[in-house]
């Protein structure tokens, strides 16, 4: 039998937020959610801002593999991801699902298009949109066809505008002082031998970020503010979980919830997104419903190349087999392969050439390398530093895992035809003259 699917997406969540026992935060929903799920703990976006990624939840794709490299308006020879005929809306439709979408889109507009297989429930804001997907949830309760219900909040993406001391879009929060206010974390300060390019582009867009003239103490209450805005999000989702109770649905439904991309949360002394740190590109992924064993996975996977194959799997319908993702293990005993989950940026601005960046994960290591600057190749050992505070491709002793993340980064690039950044991957120490000759046959 076909389950129902619920996936429920806050914007700017960043995962360290909800996994780490800081009582900084109360999300009694989402903790309940995850008590009763299987959660994923490291799960990587394909890139760390709304536009590119969405689009890769769509398709299953990586951004680049659907000419999307940021959020400004795309060219008109990018179709928009909703529309193909592989998508999520039009894959599950074809499944024999209903399917309905209400709120944030921007994948690349801001509400979901008509041609996008959902039918529209409710357009891009926070306000109205449980109620819109309660009552929808109401009229399903006697209904034979399965559905497909994404429900997609704006918040904690409101944190931006709090940053730059612009009006809130749902209304304020309540931050409080900064003696209230949770610490800073631990990696506040950059890092030692950490990337120019980064550095660089925060100065480059001082008027985005807000946080140029920040104290300690500014950060301190930008920490608490973000923290209260995922309470407002945790409890958009109490409310939609008990609408889906009231309708007698959930021992039926498979719930998903993530996000599209993290926030830096002071960490590097950094907000907002763009940047390859762990607090921009890791987010929650939990899954609870129907033949799922709750517990804790430890597998990298990716948010956006894996969500579409899992519910085409949970739908019952086979993977394309183009799809580099894989579907999420659930089920006792489903063991997942050791996996990479590679990352891409670019940093938008009027004046190129623009810093592009990738990250690569695999096992304990993350290797991150930024198109220009000084240090702008850093390997991390996630298990001993979770803080990236070390980098250890400066050091000897790692030249053999360096020249194994190389490797696999070439690999990844040259079979994804990511020409946007093959140029600029460090080759592994004896990489043939040839494989050199071939990336730069056409030399700029």
């Amino acid at each position: 039998m076909q389950p129902n699917i619920l996936v429920i997406t806050a914007d700017q969540l960043g995962a360290h937020v909800l996994d780490r026992d800081e009582g900084w935060v109360a999300t009694p929903h989402l903790d309940g959610l995850r008590r009763a799920g299987a959660d994923f703990r490291r799960a990587y976006v394909t890139f760390p801002l709304c536009v590119p990624s969405r689009a890769s939840m769509l398709t299953g794709r990586m951004p680049h593999e659907v000419g999307i490299g940021g959020n400004r308006a795309q060219p008109d020879t990018v179709v928009e991801p909703g529309a193909r005929a592989d998508s999520l809306g039009h894959a599950m439709a074809a499944a024999g699902y209903t399917c309905a979408y209400a709120g944030k889109w921007h994948a690349t507009q801001a509400s979901a298009p008509a041609d996008a297989g959902f039918e529209v429930l409710a357009p891009f804001g926070d306000r109205g949109l449980v109620d819109a997907c309660a009552e929808w949830l109401r009229g399903r309760a006697d209904e034979e066809e399965p559905f497909l219900l994404v429900a997609s909040f704006d918040d904690p993406h409101t944190i931006c505008e709090y940053a730059r001391r612009q009006p809130m879009p749902y209304g304020d929060v309540d931050a409080g002082g900064a003696r209230e206010a949770p610490p800073l974390p631990a990696n506040f300060a950059p890092a030692p031998f950490e990337p120019e390019a980064v550095r660089f582009e925060k100065a480059a867009a001082g008027q985005v970020y807000g946080t140029a003239d920040y104290t300690a103490d500014d950060w301190r209450v930008y920490r608490a503010a973000y923290r209260r805005l995922v309470e407002r999000v945790d409890g958009y989702v109490g409310r939609l979980l008990h609408a889906l109770d009231s309708a007698g649905l959930s021992d039926s439904t498979l719930v998903i919830f993530t996000s599209d991309h993290g926030d830096g949360d002071a960490a590097h002394g950094w907000n907002q997104k763009t940047a390859l740190f762990e607090e921009c590109v890791r987010v929650p992924l939990i899954v609870r419903g129907p033949g799922v064993s709750p517990g804790g996975r430890s597998g990298v996977v990716s948010v956006g190349l894996d969500l579409l194959p899992t519910v085409l799997t949970a739908a019952g319908c086979p993977r394309p087999g183009e799809l580099r993702g894989a579907p999420l293990a659930l089920g006792v005993g489903d063991g997942a392969a050791e996996r990479v989950a590679v990352v891409e940026t670019r940093f938008e601005r009027s004046d190129p050439p623009l810093t592009r960046g990738r990250a690569l994960v695999r096992g304990p290591y993350k290797y991150t390398v930024y198109s220009w600057g000084r240090h702008r190749e850093q390997l991390h050992d996630l298990s001993n530093d979770p803080g990236e505070q070390r980098n250890l491709a400066v050091e000897s002793a790692f030249d053999d895992v360096r020249d194994e993340m190389r490797t696999s980064l070439l690999r990844w690039c040259r079979d994804t035809d990511d020409r946007d950044f093959l140029k600029f991957v460090p080759l592994p120490t004896g990489t043939p003259a040839a494989v050199h000759e071939e990336i730069f046959a056409v030399p700029y």
